[in-house]
């Protein structure tokens, strides 16, 4: 039973901190949230691992998508 609540332990909490944190600072973006906030407001909405995954998955590719969004934006005005 220890397994289903694995997600709840800090350690796994902060392996999502730290992959959301590297999004971010691949990103180049300064959102107004920092990691620890973004996981504490996705580990407040999740009734389970599943959603707690898939919240922290859609702020990493938001993040990564932002910046792809920058890098084309970039090209297009140097270009």
């Amino acid at each position: 039973m220890a397994g289903h609540n694995s997600w709840k332990s800090f350690i796994f909490r902060r392996s999502i901190v730290v992959k959301i944190e590297e999004a971010i600072r691949q990103s180049g973006m300064n959102p107004p949230r920092n990691s620890q906030e973004m996981e504490n407001h996705i580990f407040s909405r999740a009734k389970n691992k599943d959603e707690y995954l898939a919240y922290a998955a859609r702020i990493i590719l938001h993040m990564r998508e932002m910046r792809e969004r920058m890098i084309v934006r970039d090209q297009r005005t140097r270009g």
